[in-house]
């Protein structure tokens, strides 16, 4: 046996070592997790040593009661801003543009807006030098309502993909 451990000397001494430092970057790693979750508590133990356990726990299930009394009272509003939420255009697209060749500045735009349930607008502006024309079209279950130019297909396809975004 001591044959072994004078052979696997720098072997073993290495392995320990490795283990070593793995045991102290875990112990970091706990330290710092253990801390992460105190932060919630550390009001209430400031409650805890001023007023006492009891008084603690009294004004933490009055905090818990006044939530769950503030969400049963304001449920019927709650379900009124997703409803209202739900008609909003939360989908939008601009592509801006020369029109014509006479014209610089990129003044030309179309404009698509659409609600999560791809119901919206695509408004598209035409500045020339001497005129400007506005074309509005609807937009229904994502399909326009007439064939879009490649500006407002652009537009429209910006804001398909910014319905498709996660929320942040």
């Amino acid at each position: 046996m001591d044959r072994f451990f004078e052979s696997y000397a720098g072997v073993l001494t290495l392995v320990a070592l490795l283990v070593a430092a793995a045991s102290l970057v875990l112990a970091v790693l706990v330290i710092v997790d253990l801390r992460r979750l105190k932060r919630p508590f550390r009001g209430m133990a400031a409650v805890y040593e001023k007023k006492g356990a009891e008084q603690a726990l009294e004004e933490l299930l009055r905090g818990i009661d006044e939530n769950r009394e503030f969400l049963r009272t304001h449920s019927d509003d709650i379900k009124r801003i997703f409803r209202l939420l739900a008609a909003c255009y939360t989908g939008t697209g601009l592509v801006k543009y020369n029109a014509f060749e006479d014209i610089g500045g990129m003044q030309s735009y179309s404009l698509c807006m659409l609600t999560r349930e791809k119901n919206g607008y695509i408004l598209t502006n035409l500045v020339g030098r001497t005129s400007t024309r506005g074309y509005a079209l609807d937009v229904r279950d994502g399909k326009p309502s007439r064939n879009l130019s490649d500006e407002e297909k652009e537009a429209y396809d910006i804001a398909m993909k910014s319905l498709s975004q996660p929320e942040a």
